[in-house]
């Protein structure tokens, strides 16, 4: 809860109270203002009546010569002592403010005072005199009774008085009803905007605020734990395919799964992304792995239940706190690196086709520096006109026909430190690091200074492969081409761009797409490693493609396995059906190049022929093609 709506809440809370005060404090001032006015009336009629017995008592001694002044003295000195009492007493102070009480007694007062030597001597002259003053004061003295405390006007004042009472009453409580209104709607609200800051609106699982929050607290209190980071992969066809109320059922069906799993340990959980969970272990044991594998085992059966393509799956990240610490610092020295170790490791299982967990490690994260590093480097070596590590080479294509010669350009980079850098590896480089575009643009240019400077006497007769990384097919890739190769001389036709099939899968239709731009252009497209993809078919009959690819694998077993000939045999067959020319790579000794040719390829590639050599060899390679012929190849001199 916010310290704002905090302090409101105590406003609200001080006003509530402030308001009960005031009604018990209005309450206490009507029953004093009732008590006051019983008192007044009270005093007044103890007056009033003490004066008509004084009266009585006078008549009785005037018209009666038995009647002894005893009686007549009694009940004078009983007057005397009210009056006296009433117009002195510090108690009937505010009687005698009200209604002119004070001045009507002094005056019957002042009367009692002029004769009291005839009453005390029992004057009977005296005495009526007395009598017919106060006979002018006693009204008066009635009328302080009857007109302000019994009569009508009297009667409107209390009974509006209380009329009041009630509408304050009522008001007030009206009041405290809409405050204690809106103190409730504003805690149900800042109890559901607390909820919002903590939780997942859809899971209910704990949110990604939650997570780091809990990873500083055990950080601080140098609590030993560790995190597990999971991610579906392939969910967003889900969304896409299915619909997106089926895609959250997915996900809360997996986050119900994982809190299940998680309670049972005592551990925490959470959505921090889309389709991205993590798991809190504070005090894990040696039974944290068996958790891991066994969560791995209970989500694959719930994707498998929940998706009829089997196409999503698990993926997991896991770190300790134990891989970030150093020799110097027993505990992390930021809260967060076990959650980057974890999201390191998660993005490592996601790529790999093979490990859904990976337990993040400190080689794992001297690789990744590794990687870091020759990422900038590689990134230097691009820009720069200057540098000699990164350089082409090329490994001849055979065709069936000797007019025309093909090679595929492979991208080698010499390390001063590393040596000779593996080319995968230098292409997932350059992947991860987002400058494989700029890779697959300096490829092009110097294929393209090959073809205008060193090949320049055969450039009409040469056809150059490609291979294209995951990021450079794309939209853009097209006019990539035609910005490198569509200038004058014109070599968009003299090259092939090679493709894998797992780069088309995602989006056919956008792939197709790309494929006709890529045509308008005359620039050609083969098809790669075929034969090792699960809907190789599916692309030859969606996606258009010049060439076709066997991949070495099916070459290599060719003399051992008698299927492959058949299988081989069908995949000419049909691409030639469909005007796609076959080319077979990996060929390392002549019987499997005889049996390639008796089967229809068109194209040949490998040891046999030439390792991949520099532009310089590879063009005296081709003199010697062009010139001599001594590579034509004919089935029966083999």
């Amino acid at each position: 809860m916010s310290r704002r709506i905090a302090l409101f809440i105590l406003f609200v809370f001080t006003l509530l109270l402030f308001t009960l005060w005031t009604l018990v404090k209005f309450n206490d001032a009507y029953n004093a203002l009732t008590k006051d006015t019983q008192l007044s009336a009270w005093a007044l009629a103890q007056v009033e009546i003490e004066t008509l017995d004084f009266t009585h008592q006078g008549e009785k001694y005037l018209l009666s010569e038995e009647e002894t002044k005893h009686d007549l003295n009694l009940r004078f000195d009983i007057l005397w002592s009210r009056y006296d009492t009433f117009l002195n007493s510090d108690e009937t102070h505010d009687i005698r403010t009200h209604y002119n009480s004070g001045n009507v007694v002094e005056e019957a007062f002042a009367i009692l005072q002029k004769y009291e030597q005839g009453v005390v001597k029992g004057d009977r002259e005296q005495l009526a005199l007395l009598l017919g003053e106060m006979e002018d004061v006693y009204p008066k003295l009635r009328n302080l009774l009857t007109v302000n405390f019994t009569g009508l006007s009297s009667l409107k004042n209390r009974a509006l008085i209380a009329e009041n009472r009630q509408t304050v009453f009522i008001d007030m409580a009206l009041i405290m009803a809409v405050l204690a209104f809106f103190s409730i709607r504003l805690y149900r609200d800042s109890k559901h905007q607390q909820f919002i800051t903590w939780h997942d609106p859809l899971t209910k699982l704990k949110n990604r605020t939650y997570l780091l929050t809990q990873l500083k607290c055990l950080n601080d209190s140098k609590q030993k734990h560790a995190i597990v980071l999971l991610d579906i992969r392939h969910f967003k066809e889900i969304n896409d395919t299915v619909s997106y109320e089926y895609g959250d059922r997915v996900l809360c069906e997996v986050a119900a799964q994982i809190k299940r799993k998680a309670d049972k340990f005592e551990f925490s959980c959470a959505r921090v992304g889309a389709d991205h969970f993590a798991v809190i272990a504070g005090k894990y044991s040696i039974d944290f792995e068996f958790f891991v594998k066994s969560l791995l085992n209970d989500l694959n059966e719930t994707l498998s239940r929940m998706d009829r393509s089997k196409r999503m799956r698990i993926s997991m990240g896991v770190a300790t706190c134990q891989d970030a610490i150093d020799n110097n610092n027993p505990y992390p020295t930021k809260f967060d690196t076990v959650l980057n170790n974890a999201d390191f490791a998660l993005n490592i299982a996601k790529k790999s086709h093979s490990q859904q967990i990976v337990f993040f490690s400190k080689k794992i994260a001297s690789e990744h520096r590794k990687k870091r590093k020759l990422a900038d480097q590689l990134a230097n070596l691009l820009a720069s006109s200057e540098q000699n590590q990164l350089y082409l080479t090329f490994q001849p294509i055979i065709p069936r026909r000797s007019d025309v010669l093909g090679c595929e350009a492979l991208i080698r980079w010499h390390h001063p430190v590393y040596g000779q850098i593996n080319p995968e590896y230098l292409i997932q480089i350059a992947e991860e690091s987002g400058i494989a575009k700029d890779l697959g643009r300096w490829i092009l240019l110097q294929v393209r200074h090959a073809l205008a400077v060193e090949w320049h006497e055969f450039r009409h007769r040469i056809e150059v492969a490609v291979n294209l990384s995951d990021s450079l097919f794309d939209e853009e890739l097209p006019q990539l081409v035609s910005e490198v190769l569509g200038t004058e001389p014109n070599f968009l036709d003299a090259v092939v761009l090679e493709i894998t099939e797992t780069m088309t899968l995602d989006d056919i239709e956008r792939s197709s797409n790309i494929i006709k731009s890529l045509e308008k252009l005359n620039v050609r497209l083969a098809l790669d490693d075929f034969g090792t993809g699960w809907s190789s078919l599916y692309n030859l009959n969606h996606l258009s493609f010049s060439k076709l690819k066997i991949d070495k694998s099916f070459v290599k077993n060719l003399s051992t396995k008698p299927n492959q000939t058949f299988f081989i045999s069908a995949i000419v067959t049909l691409s030639h059906q469909l005007g796609i020319k076959v080319v077979a790579e990996g060929i390392e000794d002549a019987s499997q190049l005889r049996s390639l040719m008796t089967l229809g390829v068109d194209e040949f590639q490998g040891y046999y022929f030439s390792k991949p050599v520099s532009q310089q060899e590879f063009c005296v390679f081709c003199k010697e093609y062009f010139t001599q012929h001594p590579l034509a190849l004919d089935v029966t001199q083999l």
